[in-house]
């Protein structure tokens, strides 16, 4: 019996071939690598991010009376919500900063690429870089970062990201998800820029300075080939 069987429009290996060119792009490695970045520093940095913006959201007090620290305020966290509420917002965070700063790694590639083509970048270059990636970052994830703030403040009961966004988008209508933008740009923005030059700046003055050799690890030249004993190949003249 004679079999009419049509060749696959894509063989396995052709599929993992394509695959494996897509994950080696640039952009993609620096988005996957930003993300992980993120990730990490989320959950090891988000007591401190609740406890920040806890501060600046307390109520004003009265006249006299003694302000809260941010020991006092530790406590109460733990005392009243348990340690792990200080982990609260932890969904927005995550979904804020591994997106983000997979955006702001892969924009600032492709900004590299696109305006330095190659060349290092100038202390000006650096500044403009940084302002740039970062400002493409902000404004992607603006909505998830009132929904981080807001989650953390205490004061609002969503149910989930998703709750949060319909509840702000019907509430305050498109606005209110972009509410504060100004504000984050004009500190973010600024800071990644400055962040950003003072880096490239300071690794072309180590890798080109004349103490270079002394931070830098040190590569002997090659030597002759050794036989299997160490012994120079002098055994066999």
């Amino acid at each position: 019996m004679i079999q009419n069987s049509s060749p696959p429009l894509l063989q396995p290996q052709d599929v993992g071939d394509r695959m494996e060119t897509l994950m080696l792009h640039p952009v993609i490695k620096a988005f996957l690598c930003g993300s992980i970045s993120g990730t990490c520093s989320t959950l090891l940095f988000q007591p401190l991010d609740l406890l920040k913006t806890r501060l600046q959201t307390l109520q004003p007090l009265a006249p006299g009376s003694r302000r809260i620290g941010m020991l006092a305020l530790l406590l109460q966290v733990v005392r009243t919500e348990s340690l792990l509420g200080l982990w609260k917002g932890m969904s927005p965070s995550i979904v804020r900063c591994v997106p983000g700063v997979g955006i702001y790694f892969s924009s600032l590639y492709a900004l590299k690429q696109h305006f330095l083509r190659g060349h290092p970048p100038t202390a000006v270059e650096s500044v403009m870089l940084g302002v740039g990636s970062r400002s493409v970052a902000g404004v992607c994830m603006s909505p998830i970062t009132v929904i981080k703030t807001r989650y953390e403040s205490g004061r609002y009961g969503y149910e989930s990201v998703y709750a949060a966004l319909r509840s702000i988008y019907r509430s305050e209508g498109p606005r209110g998800l972009f509410s504060g933008l100004t504000a984050t740009l004009l500190r973010d923005a600024p800071f990644s820029g400055i962040y950003l030059m003072f880096y490239t700046q300071t690794k072309n003055l180590v890798s080109h300075g004349p103490w270079a050799a002394w931070l830098l690890p040190r590569q002997c030249p090659p030597g002759p080939p050794q036989d299997s004993d160490g012994s120079h190949g002098v055994d066999g003249l």
